[in-house]
C-alpha cells in the first residue's frame, strides 16, 4: 500500500486500542499462522512481526500450525471462543470458514472502493464470497509444475516435456538412471495435497470435478477415469510412490531424488532451506507448464494464494483496531516488498507488483509464462469443500493403493460427491 496512505492513515490513529471482543492475550494481538510452523518462512514471518511492533509499539502473540491442522483448529477455536485476531488461510479454505461466528467482512473495515484501488484484482478477488470481503490477499500465485534440472540432466532427459507422452517418458528415465528416486513426487497421502494433483490432471484430460452450477460431473464421460488412471499407472511403474505429501516432494526434490512436482512458487523457498544451499540451488529450479493431453490445449494450473481474516467477538472492527492495523501493515509497500518475495511468491498490491525487485525476478516471470491461465479451485469454492476434498482424497487414494479400481473408485467418488452438493444446492 502507498505508505499506508488509505487504509493505515486510519489505523495508525489508535495504536493502543484492544483487540474487542476475544479472550484474553497477554499480546495485543495473536496472529495464527502455517508459515510460521514452516522452517522456511519462520523468520521472514518473525521479521514481520518486528517490523510491526517496532513501528506500532504492539504486541504479537504468533501461534503456529502446522499447514495440515490449520483448519481442524480455527473450527475448535471457535467452538471454545478462542479464536485468533488475525489468520493464515489458503485461499480454498475460505469458503469452510464463511459462517464462522465472529469473521469480519473486511470491505466494512476498510472500505470497497479503496481495497480495489490498492489490491492486484486477481488478488484481492480470491478472498471474496459474494459480496463480502472476508480475507484480503497475502501472497498470491498458482499451483504448477516444478522440476529439478540437475535431475534431469543426470537421467539425460535434454527436453523438457510438454505432452504426457513426454513426461513419462521422462519419468521412466529418472527411474532407470538415478537410483533410489521418486520420478514424479504425486501427492499420495493427505487429502488436500492429492486433491490438487488430481484436479490438475483431471482438467488436463478435458474433465471436470464440480461445474460452476455445483454439478458433479467427474463420473460423466472418460476424463476422471483417464485422469486417475493415468495416475495409477504411473505408481504401478515405481513413477511415483506411496506416502508422499507435499513436504516430502520438497525434500526429495531439494536432495535430488525427485524431478517433477506439483507446488506454488513459494516451493522456491523451501528447496533452498532443504537443499542446505539457499539460493545456490536456484539454479536446478525449472517452473513448467503442465504436459498436456493434445497438443495445442491450455495447460492447467490451479490459482493459488494465501489469505488474511479477521475475527471479533461481533464480527465487526474497526480500522484503528490493533487486529486491523496489523493486517494493514502485512499489505503494505514496506511488508510486501520483502515477504513475499522472500517466499517466492507475488506481492498482492498493485504498488509492489510494480516494483523492480519483482519485475526483475527470473523466477517468478517464468512462473508467470509457464502458469498461463491459473483456474479457479473448483472443489475449494464451495461451503462443504473440506468435506469435498475429504471424498476425492479417499477414493483416489484407494485406487492409488490398489485398494479399488479406477472404474469403481470415480464412481464412488461421483456418488459421494453428489450426495455432499445436494444439501449445498438445496440452500442455494
Amino acid at each position: 500500500m502507498k505508505k499506508i496512505k488509505s487504509i493505515a492513515s486510519v489505523a495508525m490513529l489508535a495504536a493502543g486500542l484492544g483487540f474487542s471482543g476475544q479472550a484474553a492475550y497477554a499480546a495485543d494481538i495473536s496472529f495464527m499462522s502455517f508459515s510460521y510452523a514452516e522452517e522456511a518462512a519462520k523468520p521472514s514471518v518473525e521479521a514481520l512481526l518486528k517490523g510491526f511492533e517496532a513501528q506500532t509499539k504492539l504486541t504479537v502473540e504468533p501461534l503456529g500450525y502446522a499447514w495440515g491442522d490449520m483448519q481442524k483448529n480455527i473450527f475448535l477455536r471457535s467452538r471454545s471462543k478462542t479464536l485468533p485476531s488475525v489468520a493464515q488461510l489458503s485461499e480454498r479454505w475460505l469458503p469452510s470458514f464463511a459462517n464462522v461466528a465472529g469473521l469480519v467482512d473486511l470491505n466494512e473495515v476498510y472500505g470497497k472502493d479503496k481495497l480495489a484501488a490498492i489490491f492486484a484484482p486477481d488478488a484481492l478477488a480470491m478472498g471474496q464470497i459474494g459480496s463480502k470481503q472476508y480475507a484480503l490477499p497475502l501472497i498470491s500465485g498458482s499451483i504448477g509444475l516444478i522440476a529439478n534440472k540437475a535431475v534431469l540432466e543426470k537421467a539425460g532427459v535434454t527436453k523438457t516435456p510438454t505432452t504426457i507422452e513426454e513426461f513419462r517418458s521422462a519419468l521412466v528415465a529418472v527411474r532407470d538412471k538415478v537410483p533410489n528416486s521418486v520420478p514424479y513426487t504425486m501427492a499420495t497421502k493427505n487429502n488436500g495435497s492429492i486433491l490438487l494433483d488430481f484436479m490438475i490432471w483431471t482438467w488436463t484430460f478435458g474433465g471436470e470435478i464440480i461445474d460452476e452450477q455445483g454439478k458433479v460431473k467427474i463420473g460423466n464421460g472418460d476424463a476422471g477415469k483417464q485422469a486417475l488412471g493415468f495416475m495409477v499407472s504411473l505408481m504401478k511403474d515405481r513413477l511415483a510412490a506411496p506416502e508422499i505429501d507435499r513436504p516430502d516432494a520438497r525434500r526429495l526434490v531439494a536432495q535430488g531424488a525427485s524431478a517433477f512436482f506439483f507446488d506454488a512458487p513459494q516451493a522456491r523457498t523451501h528447496l533452498r532451506s532443504f537443499s542446505g544451499q539457499g539460493p545456490a540451488f536456484d539454479a536446478n529450479v525449472l517452473p513448467l507448464s503442465t504436459p498436456v493431453a493434445v497438443a495445442g490445449k491450455e495447460p492447467a494450473s490451479i490459482q493459488w494464494g494465501h489469505l488474511l481474516v479477521q475475527f471479533s467477538a461481533d464480527g465487526k472492527a474497526k480500522a484503528d483496531a490493533p487486529a486491523s492495523q496489523f493486517i494493514t501493515y502485512l499489505t503494505s509497500d514496506d511488508a510486501q516488498s520483502k515477504f513475499p518475495l522472500e517466499q517466492s511468491a507475488l506481492p498482492v498490491t498493485k504498488s509492489a507488483r510494480a516494483n523492480p525487485k519483482v519485475t526483475g525476478d527470473a523466477f517468478l516471470t517464468a512462473w508467470a509464462k509457464a502458469a498461463g491461465n491459473p483456474r479457479r479451485n473448483e472443489v475449494g469454492i464451495w461451503p462443504n469443500a473440506a468435506e469435498l476434498t475429504q471424498i476425492i482424497g479417499e477414493e483416489a487414494q484407494g485406487a492409488l493403493l490398489g485398494q479399488k479400481s479406477v472404474d469403481d473408485a470415480i464412481q464412488a467418488m461421483h456418488k459421494r460427491l453428489e450426495t455432499s452438493m445436494a444439501n449445498v444446492n438445496k440452500q442455494n
